[in-house]
């Protein structure tokens, strides 16, 4: 009993680091609450830059706390951001062309940061597939998660690079999102999925072997992911959107740095996103899989750009791959790195070593 009972203190010595955070918006000023959606039904580790900030302390030490809003596509986070009903959202470009296209009349959305790079897509396969290259997928069947995401729309501009026709060459499903994705693609529901990074981890971690399709050469910069906000947002609260930047940005360093400790705060964060009835290390392992294949991402791969940035080439890349150089003859009133700079304005090697250091309270010292 005593063992038990000194063991059980040691775990919350352990803990308490985790949990000072949330224990001292108790005290001091009121932290202003931020509402930030982005298209997946759950939380899932491929938000783990968006919500371990708050576990961390990173939004707290700009006077904010996250509210994170699930919902089903980027195009409805965008109406829920223009209509105040919050503050911030994640997407990228392809959603926000179809937004011009459709009401013909500029968003009052802009992006202020990028943080998640291209490339993020691919096709898998079961091991033992025929389908050796992209263009054996012709007259095949397609999983996607749905027809909102963006991997379905990038899906279909990959095919029309290797001059395949989306719409008539091959035949797409919406087979749902993670687990529920690789297990159509083992049942033979569908010849292959196209998917994310994150997407194909958390397969992967459930023990469904994929086999990645080679993607065509050249690829352009394109399935960047960036924070979104509105510009009356960017006006009235600046340093609401300062912080919010800067706090994923830490918490971007410190994944990258100790994805293991990464991804045992999501489980605590989120347990009902981890395996039920396993252990605390088999409930890490799980999550660790999908934070690792994303953290790469969260660098720019212009290594002279300071982390956030973004550019006009990339935007380029998006109209030119999505067919709409033609339509949409100017991206520069979409985004802004005016903050950035600010943003990157404390100690990355802190971080870094606060990563380092971090104590996970299933291995011994």
């Amino acid at each position: 009993m005593r063992a038990s009972r000194l063991a059980g203190l040691l775990l919350m010595a352990l803990l308490l680091p985790l949990h000072m955070a949330q224990a001292q918006n108790q005290s001091g000023p009121p932290l202003q609450k931020i509402r930030y959606t982005f298209a997946s039904p759950v939380v899932s580790p491929t938000q783990a830059n968006i919500v371990l900030p708050e576990i961390l302390g990173y939004y707290k030490e700009e006077g904010l706390t996250i509210d994170p809003v699930p919902f089903n596509s980027d195009a409805g986070g965008y109406g829920m951001l223009e209509s105040g009903a919050v503050d911030f959202a994640g997407g990228g470009p392809p959603s926000q062309f179809a937004m011009i296209r459709k009401s013909g009349a500029k968003p009052t959305i802009v992006n202020v940061m990028e943080h998640t790079y291209p490339f993020k897509y691919a096709m898998a396969v079961k091991p033992d597939s025929p389908i050796k290259t992209m263009a054996d997928i012709k007259g095949k069947r397609i999983g996607v998660t749905g027809f909102g995401g963006t991997e379905y729309t990038v899906g279909r501009a990959v095919l029309k690079l290797i001059g395949l026709d989306p719409d008539k060459d091959v035949s797409w499903v919406a087979v749902g999102q993670n687990t529920v994705a690789g297990v159509a693609l083992q049942h033979g529901d569908v010849d292959a999925i196209y998917y994310y990074d994150t997407g194909f981890g958390t397969i992967e971690s459930a023990g469904i072997p994929l086999r990645y399709i080679p993607n065509p050469p050249h690829l352009p910069k394109v399935g960047g992911i960036y924070v979104v906000t509105t510009r009356a947002m960017l006006k009235d609260h600046r340093q609401w959107v300062v912080g919010v930047m800067r706090a994923m940005l830490k918490a971007e360093i410190f994944i990258q740095t100790n994805p293991e400790a990464a991804a045992y705060l999501f489980t605590q964060m989120y347990p009902e996103a981890t395996p039920k009835g396993k252990t605390i290390q088999e409930k890490v392992k799980a999550i660790l899989t999908p934070i690792e294949k994303r953290a790469p991402l969260y660098s720019n791969y212009d290594k002279s750009a300071l982390r956030g940035a973004m550019s006009a080439a990339e935007w380029k890349d998006e109209l030119d791959f999505a067919g709409l150089q033609n339509q949409i003859k100017d991206t520069s009133y979409l985004w802004t790195n005016e903050l950035v700079k600010e943003a990157n304005q404390f100690d990355h090697e802190k971080i870094r070593e606060q990563a380092r250091n971090f104590k996970l309270p299933y291995k011994s010292s």
